[in-house]
């Protein structure tokens, strides 16, 4: 099991479950790629488990908050959702989240997403 990620960054509270109480900056693609997405202080954000997956996936995972943040950031500046997902992924790997565990809610993402447009639940152009 890797060390625990630093997540001094945030803190618990706010109406979502957690608050940046500094700037969180991720690099877009991959390390020094020139586009910084810097993330302000006082941003709130949630991690979301649903309730029948919380005996394995905690949400309050230190190793999935910096996920968290930037995918409900990402998704609520309107960017498409597969993208936002996939940053998710890629930042869960960053700070070293076991890989398949974070494959595994990775996958659990995205058939999420696709029963629910298949369901007609999301719309089309949302990625």
């Amino acid at each position: 099991m890797s060390d625990i990620p630093d997540i001094s960054w945030c803190k618990k509270g706010g109406s979502r479950g957690w608050i940046t109480i500094e700037t969180v900056e991720w690099d877009i693609g991959k390390n020094k790629s020139g586009w910084v997405f810097s993330i302000p202080p006082g941003r709130e954000f949630e991690s979301s488990v649903p309730p029948l997956l919380r005996w394995v996936f905690d949400p309050d995972d230190p190793f999935f908050l910096k996920s968290a943040l930037i995918h409900d950031t990402l998704l609520e500046l309107g960017f498409r959702r597969a993208f936002a997902d996939s940053q998710w992924f890629e930042a869960a790997l960053s700070v070293h989240a076991h890989p398949l565990r974070t494959w595994l809610a990775y996958s659990g993402m995205r058939l999420r997403r696709f029963i629910r447009w298949i369901l007609g639940k999301d719309a089309i152009n949302r990625g």
